[in-house]
């Protein structure tokens, strides 16, 4: 995330607030609104690398020194989220028992303001993903959990893809997230347009249960809007971004985020949230007949909807001015054709400069 709003010089018993200073979201400040504090919505994995907007908090970036020009100040931040899913969400919502998936992530974000009114950002993940059951993703009948009958195999096997639900933990570094990000105010408003380029690391496999990401180039583009109410330690912050994705097999699972956050500065040092995030797009969903083909099946994964609708809670810590801790935790409330967010739950150390 790149834009929020903490005061600085508030006084006690609800005074206005001074100027405020942008915040600094989950996958540190790196991932436009796609990175990490989002569950598993695009392939479960990217929870661990995806989606920093309503996710992990707002922590005030620099001091009050910093209040009059951000050129040349930043953040860099580490982050860590645990994931667990269960079960799979059909197009109908009904639940699907395909087994869990337990995902480990760690992020390494950062943002730069080469100037007062625009900064770059970059962030990249590690992700380490388990699968427990009986649907394991084959890409061939090699692997003895693959003999099982009822397991679908692709035809033409894709001994190029890697087995990975074979019930060990198996980790890779995701994608790369590079982008630019325009800070302006308008009146008591602090709004952020922003553009993000998602780029997979490597050619890792998408094939999986257990895979760390679809491996598909994104383009992110959208705003935030922040906002403190006058006479109050309350604020809230909300950002919408068009989400466009390299096409697989000529199917389009182009989307919408809205990411809506409510928070309470505390006192000078600590802040709490709400949050929500909601995505909605195209993509083939598990009634879609043409998933009997066996080249749709084998990259279900990349295409499918993946629609959802998740809450979390989150709170700030500002140790000092120079480093934020920040946790969250959120779940799924409604989904189609994505896996069954139980819970995620994540941490985040960012050092202001």
């Amino acid at each position: 995330m790149k834009a929020a709003s903490r005061s600085h010089g508030r006084t006690s018993g609800g005074s206005r607030p001074g100027r405020l200073l942008p915040l600094v979201g989950i996958l540190g400040l790196a991932a436009s609104g796609s990175a990490w504090a989002h569950p598993p919505a695009e392939h479960a994995k990217e929870t661990a690398a995806k989606e920093s907007h309503a996710g992990q908090g707002s922590e005030a970036l620099g001091s009050d020194a910093h209040a009059e020009s951000m050129h040349g100040h930043g953040a860099i931040s580490i982050a860590y989220q645990n994931t667990l899913v269960n079960g799979f969400l059909k197009h109908d919502g009904n639940p699907r028992d395909i087994g869990t998936v337990r995902i480990h992530g760690i992020n390494l974000g950062g943002e730069y303001h080469f100037s007062d009114h625009w900064s770059v950002h970059a962030a990249i993940p590690f992700v380490q993903s388990r699968y427990l059951g009986p649907a394991p993703h084959c890409p061939t009948r090699v692997p003895e959990a693959c003999q099982v009958p009822g397991v679908r195999v692709p035809s033409p096997e894709h001994p190029e893809s890697r087995f990975l639900d074979d019930g060990s933990a198996h980790g890779a570094w995701q994608d790369w997230h590079l982008g630019v990000a325009y800070h302006t105010a308008i009146g008591n408003y602090q709004l952020t347009p922003s553009m993000t380029l998602q780029v997979p690391s490597h050619n890792y496999p998408f094939f999986a249960q257990s895979a760390v990401g679809q491996n598909l180039v994104k383009l992110e583009v959208g705003a935030e809007l922040a906002h403190q109410f006058e006479f109050t330690n309350l604020y809230y912050r909300t950002a919408l971004y068009r989400v466009f994705v390299e096409k697989t097999l000529g199917i389009s699972v182009d989307h919408y985020k809205l990411d809506v956050e409510l928070g309470w500065f505390i006192n000078e040092d600590v802040s709490v949230k709400t949050f929500a995030t909601w995505k909605r797009g195209k993509g083939i969903t598990t009634d879609d007949p043409r998933l009997a083909q066996s080249e749709i099946f084998y990259h279900h994964d990349q295409i499918s909807r993946h629609e959802y609708f998740n809450v979390g809670l989150g709170m700030d810590y500002q140790i000092n001015d120079r480093y934020t801790l920040s946790t969250t935790a959120q779940t799924l409330i409604w989904g189609n054709t994505v896996y069954n967010l139980q819970y995620a739950f994540g941490v985040q150390l960012s050092r202001a400069f």
